[in-house]
């Protein structure tokens, strides 16, 4: 059997080897890519070789790793992101702004202009996408964890860092496949997604959040 994971890390790719399965392939966003099982790591060193392998096997078919990308993106349409972080040395400002986001379990149904088609909140444990309102993913009340999944194709995830004083958020726009939107387009979209997320829902300058340095 075949298993591709996602986020998860060496142990998660031995574990499931002992039940018989076999890693394609394990990603993080800000780190890199476990390619199989040969280094059991997520970086983008060993990840560099594959890149280059396939880079090379293009350019002796006649082809360009820039093509090859826009080839797969007319198969499986485009995926757009837009990653970050806020700094805040003050956790209790945590809590203030996400419980100004829940408003006791009322989300909001709108952020700037974009409507918000389903809210996941792994806090407390609610998702509007199931009928019962209960996740189907894993619950930590001990951190904060919003999603937003917007009736434009966007879907933005905000959480706390564990490890360091931050608020990050994970921004992504789908097209499927024959989408007429060039990627230029997407990107302005998705930018303005985030622009509005910033402003209405993490209020930087309400509560003290420094942007990313440069």
């Amino acid at each position: 059997a075949v298993v591709s994971t996602q986020s998860t890390g060496a142990n998660m790719a031995l574990q499931k080897q002992a039940e018989g399965f076999t890693c394609l392939l394990g990603f993080e966003e800000s780190i890199g890519y476990m390619y199989g099982m040969n280094v059991l790591d997520k970086d983008g060193i060993s990840a560099g070789p594959i890149l280059a392998a396939k880079a090379s096997q293009l350019y002796q078919d006649g082809f360009t790793l820039s093509a090859f990308l826009e080839s797969l993106y007319v198969m499986y349409g485009r995926h757009i992101s837009d990653n970050s972080y806020y700094l805040c040395y003050e956790p209790a400002k945590f809590d203030l702004m996400f419980g100004e986001i829940r408003k006791g379990g009322v989300y909001p149904e709108k952020v700037g202009k974009f409507p918000v088609a389903a809210v996941r909140d792994l806090t407390v444990g609610f998702d509007s996408n199931y009928a019962d309102k209960k996740p189907r993913l894993p619950v930590c009340p001990g951190s904060h964890m919003i999603t937003f999944s917007f009736e434009n194709g966007c879907i933005a995830t905000l959480r706390t860092s564990g490890t360091e004083p931050k608020i990050k958020y994970y921004t992504e726009i789908v097209r499927g496949p024959g989408a007429l939107e060039s990627e230029e387009e997407l990107r302005m979209e998705l930018g303005e997604v985030v622009d509005a997320i910033v402003k209405e829902l993490l209020q930087p300058e309400k509560f003290g959040l420094k942007p990313r340095p440069s």
